[in-house]
């Protein structure tokens, strides 16, 4: 996928900033070090956009996310996540997505977080249990919070 193809997400609409965009369709045109630090402020405006969301919305976006579907699924967010990924990602996604489609239609059971991730290649595995890590340290009581 190249970076023309990139989409915004729901998160980028619920906490974006058209004059961040703005911001960023500039950089370009600037030297590196305003690069640099434009590019720092915009990400911490994105940052604090997105705190200033979630305190504002206790449910958060999921809600919005499964206005469609009362049970969202793992298949829901493999497709949700599928545009973004590239053609071997997407055809890990397909893979795993064909294995659920099949595993449902053997049983009324699914597919543990345990079974997905093993069937996952070693280097999303690794992505995965970064991206668990970050999350815990923002969670309550986690290392973000000045606890460990």
């Amino acid at each position: 996928m190249s970076e023309k193809d990139l989409k915004l997400t729901d998160l980028d609409y619920a906490t974006g900033d058209h004059h961040l965009q703005m911001m960023k369709a500039a950089l370009p045109y600037l030297d590196i070090r305003r690069q640099r630090s434009l590019s720092m402020f915009i990400r911490a405006r994105e940052m604090m956009h997105t705190m200033e969301f979630f305190r504002e919305n206790d449910d958060g976006m999921m809600s919005v996310c499964s206005l469609e579907s009362p049970n969202p699924s793992v298949e829901d967010m493999l497709s949700a996540v599928r545009p973004y990924a590239n053609k071997a990602e997407q055809d890990t996604i397909d893979m795993i997505s064909r294995f659920l489609a099949s595993r449902r239609g053997r049983s009324g059971s699914g597919l543990t977080p345990e079974q997905l991730f093993s069937i996952l290649p070693p280097d999303m595995q690794a992505q995965y249990e970064t991206l668990q890590l970050v999350m815990q340290s923002f969670a309550p009581g986690g290392s973000a919070h000045g606890t460990t």
